[in-house]
């Protein structure tokens, strides 16, 4: 009758072991999901924002490409300023 109860007993021990260490690997993955959520929000947000200051290039119907930069410049494309001498 002994061996019976130490069998279990070593049974509860083992299980208690292997749901603790099913706890721990369970708050690992959970912070690896956040980081990698994180990165992915983190790196969407920088590439939404590359892109919408992206300087566009159109052509008109002539084949004259324009360049949308929001600077406007002379034919050299510099731009006008006080310290720049009109051309």
């Amino acid at each position: 009758m002994e061996d019976k109860k130490e069998d279990w007993g070593n049974a509860e021990k083992w299980l208690a072991e292997l749901i603790q260490q099913s706890r721990t690997n369970a708050k690992r993955w959970f912070v690896a999901w956040v980081v990698t959520l994180v990165a992915l929000i983190g790196t969407n947000a920088y590439w939404i924002y590359v892109f919408q200051s992206y300087e566009y290039v159109s052509q008109y119907s002539d084949g004259i490409n324009s360049i949308n930069s929001g600077t406007q410049g002379d034919i050299v494309n510099e731009p006008k300023g006080e310290d720049k001498e009109e051309r």
